[in-house]
């Protein structure tokens, strides 16, 4: 294999740091939550339950269990927002994911999903297009398929950076109001099917890796100044620069141009409300 394993395993640390930099700005706007009088300490609580559903979150370095967290919380609450994604099927350029994508409505500026305000339903998009990464990933790591020590450590850390960012998506939605949506996307994921089904070798694992996590940067820049909540939109885009810096490290593996286009394009961005709706 011909990519340096030594620059995959760099561009890996880098994105840790980049992620333990960008994932705060979710944080922020989820922790306003906790400052509103409007909202009772059960909504609060349920927020906060929801971003640690796998029981701890990092903050800054140190682990936060749930409990602790709810004793600091006190007595505020949140709504919260979801949002819709398409996908793009591996080796294709706008695909499976293009017609999923044409097949549903974009959001609307009033109640959607889940009776949650369009902003809810941006944000349930998210973090369906989140788990179906993880999804996506544990896939390719049972798989057997990849053999590559620096490919396989890449994938369980991308894996672990969707984990987190789905869990603030889904905690961000109840703060806007919405229910939480906590799994793969169901429409993305069938018209990856025949392509998931196929694989059978290390690169086309690392393709399928590499078209969601184009499908999911995309996206967040698309979602970018749609939403009510304007605090929102340098949370969302922090995780879409994660996205696309995984992206690109994979884009390097395939022997493909990390940076392919001068300025970002969003023809593979998934309709807010896509298989969430």
């Amino acid at each position: 294999m011909d990519f340096s394993h030594d620059e995959l395993r760099r561009e890996a640390r880098d994105t840790t740091l980049e992620n333990d930099a960008a994932v705060p700005r979710l944080r922020e706007a989820l922790s306003r939550l906790l400052d509103r009088s409007d909202v009772s300490s059960e909504q609060k609580q349920d927020a906060i339950l929801g971003m640690n559903r796998r029981s701890a979150l990092r903050f800054g370095g140190l682990t936060v269990l749930g409990g602790v967290l709810l004793a600091a919380c006190g007595s505020d609450s949140g709504s919260g927002a979801g949002a819709g994604t398409t996908a793009v099927a591996p080796g294709t350029t706008a695909g499976a994911g293009a017609s999923a994508a044409g097949a549903t409505a974009g959001s609307t500026p009033g109640t959607a999903a889940g009776g949650a305000t369009a902003d809810a339903t941006i944000l349930r998009t998210a973090s369906s297009i989140e788990e179906l990464a993880v999804a996506a990933y544990q896939k390719g790591i049972d798989s057997g398929l990849v053999k590559t020590p620096a490919i396989a450590d890449a994938a369980k850390l991308f894996q672990s950076q969707h984990k987190e960012h789905s869990g603030l998506f889904q905690s961000l939605t109840k703060q806007a109001g919405g229910q939480p949506f906590t799994e793969p996307n169901p429409v993305i994921l069938a018209a990856l099917q025949p392509s998931i089904a196929a694989l059978k070798d290390e690169m086309g694992v690392v393709m399928l890796a590499f078209q969601l996590e184009t499908v999911a940067s995309q996206t967040y820049q698309n979602d970018v100044a749609t939403f009510m909540d304007p605090k929102l939109n340098a949370a969302i885009m922090s995780v879409g620069g994660i996205e696309a810096r995984h992206a690109a490290a994979l884009a390097a593996v395939l022997k493909q141009a990390p940076v392919p286009v001068a300025f970002q394009v969003v023809d593979k961005a998934v309709k807010s409300g896509t298989g969430v709706s």
